[in-house]
């Protein structure tokens, strides 16, 4: 999602306020608070997994990497929320929840309320239909301050509250206690008639790209021009965090995203070496900003976390593109110039799966169910109150779940299941009355977060080697994609060195609760 002048500013990131103290304004430098114990650095890299790492090591092409591991432990099933879109894994991330709580259901979802579309910017195509203004106001103004729900303290909220310094460099999702100004682009704001500036909340300091600029970067020449993203890109994101770590200014929680290698995957595939070897470099650059790498390592604890995989997708003459509209035939979907309820059915696609909504109330869920049956479509799943169905496209086998029964998975998690096991991939042991996942990591939480999420909607899951295709939509044949449930779409990778406590569960949803483990760790030493 790279290009467009909103595009280029802040959507190409997106392929993708609280803690009850009164409001702070931001302005001053940013110092660590006074305390021995180290700092701590989340870096995101977009699509990083275990395969990669393991190949830029053995082909020795990514010496950061090989580094932070040798002196620390590597994680290769850390499990992404559902739809594996960046913008559900941040408020994952930052909240400790799913979809259902947190209130960001998918990079595109439909708000019921106001009748429209929720795009955070998908493609040229929809964001030029929907309206630049639109986007761009959903992307910078209420992705944070309105989407996500409000009442949920995020990471920053929290380590604010135990007197602990905060920061997030071109993260999507930032929400925290301190307010902070967003500064549009003159070409941007002449373009679409938008204000110069937008309010919005953070941790103690907000880098993001050339909209957000803490005072430790104001002076210096950045890579944030139009051409450059906006600076929503590695080489801003590196720069910034070595002139923080160089001036003293390094936060005690500092989380960034690196998200060039995304697009590399999207063209090249998931496994292309070139692309993240691109990532590394920065990684480097990164360590290199102290006085050497195990200086780094004795001063910062770093967590290197994928934020999900790719899917490999078939190329062109494969039939990879699952043309919805074509299947869901005699009913209508409105175009995107429309209102969404103008058409029979409305269509949130988020890539490898996609919310359906019924418009028209003599439709029911079982006359789109019955046309669904796809050899490409792997499930379908929708809400019968507390009960989940699940179905598989081109059978009729199925499955129903409910929480809180006596079938535990490795998430503590508890379930009441009947039906066909193997629609889900799901093994159990009676002995211990245990639920084990294969395909499908966390199926049962991810469907059941993301259908309460988008109330009445229908779920649809693209099988590996496929996606969905919608109006806008972008189809990376032979290259990579997710969004969807299967492993290939959710399993990501994560490296922890400088600390030998680590996460118990390993769901990107629950590492907020392992940061607050390592920042009471500080907590008490500031105590």
């Amino acid at each position: 999602m790279r290009a467009s002048i909103v595009i280029l500013l802040m959507i190409s990131l997106l392929c993708s306020g609280c803690g009850g103290k009164e409001e702070e304004k931001s302005g001053a430098s940013i110092q660590s608070s006074d305390h021995p114990s180290k700092k701590i650095m989340v870096i995101m890299v977009d699509s990083m997994t275990s395969d990669l790492i393991n190949l830029g090591i053995e082909e020795g092409r990514t010496p950061a990497i090989a580094f932070l591991k040798e002196h620390g432990k590597v994680f290769d099933d850390f499990i992404s929320p559902f739809p594996s879109m960046s913008v559900v894994i941040e408020s994952s991330l930052i909240t400790g929840v799913g979809p259902e709580e947190h209130h960001v259901p998918g990079l595109i979802w439909f708000n019921k309320d106001e009748n429209r579309l929720v795009d955070y910017g998908s493609t040229i195509p929809r964001t030029f239909k929907l309206g630049t203004k639109q986007i761009l106001e959903d992307g910078l103004k209420h992705l944070n301050n309105t989407h996500l729900n409000q009442e949920l303290p995020t990471i920053y909220d929290e380590a604010k509250n135990k007197g602990l310094t905060t920061g997030s460099v071109n993260m999507l999702l930032y929400k925290g206690p301190i307010q902070h100004t967003l500064s549009i682009p003159p070409l941007v704001k002449h373009a679409i008639h938008t204000p110069s500036s937008i309010t919005t909340k953070g941790p103690d300091l907000l880098a993001f790209g050339q909209l957000a600029k803490p005072d430790a970067i104001k002076n210096k020449n950045l890579p944030d021009h139009m051409y450059e993203q906006y600076g929503i890109n590695d080489q801003y994101s590196t720069e910034v965090i070595q002139t923080l770590i160089q001036s003293g200014q390094q936060p005690d929680f500092l989380m960034t995203f690196l998200p060039d290698f995304d697009k590399e995957a999207h063209i090249h595939g998931p496994h292309d070496l070139e692309g993240f070897a691109k990532a590394d470099y920065h990684l480097q650059t990164i360590l290199n900003s102290y006085p050497s790498w195990e200086e780094a390592i004795d001063d910062t604890i770093f967590i290197l976390l994928g934020d999900h995989s790719q899917v490999a997708l078939k190329d062109k003459g494969e039939h990879t593109a699952i043309e919805l509209e074509a299947l869901l035939e005699p009913y209508s979907i409105a175009n995107l110039l429309d209102e969404p309820t103008d058409g029979d059915l409305i269509l949130a696609n988020n890539h490898r799966m996609a919310y359906i909504h019924l418009a028209t109330k003599n439709l029911t869920k079982q006359d789109i169910i019955d046309l669904l049956y796809d050899e490409r479509i792997d499930q379908l799943a929708w809400a019968d109150g507390e009960e989940i169905i699940v179905k598989q496209a081109e059978s009729d086998a199925w499955l129903s779940y409910k929480k809180n029964g006596d079938l535990r998975d490795q998430y503590n998690q508890t379930w009441d299941i009947t039906g066909d096991l193997s629609v889900l991939d799901l093994s159990i042991d009676k002995n211990s009355n245990s639920l084990d996942y294969g395909k499908y990591p966390d199926a049962l939480e991810q469907l059941y977060s993301a259908l309460k999420s988008q109330a009445g909607s229908l779920i649809i899951t693209a099988k590996p080697g496929y996606t969905l295709k919608t109006e806008g939509a972008p189809v990376h044949y032979d290259g990579g994609e997710h969004g969807g449930l299967h492993e290939d779409d959710t399993k990501a990778a994560l490296i922890v060195t400088g600390t030998d406590i680590y996460p118990d569960r390993h769901r990107i949803r629950d590492l907020k609760h392992y940061f607050l483990q390592l920042l009471n760790q500080k907590e008490s030493l500031v105590e």
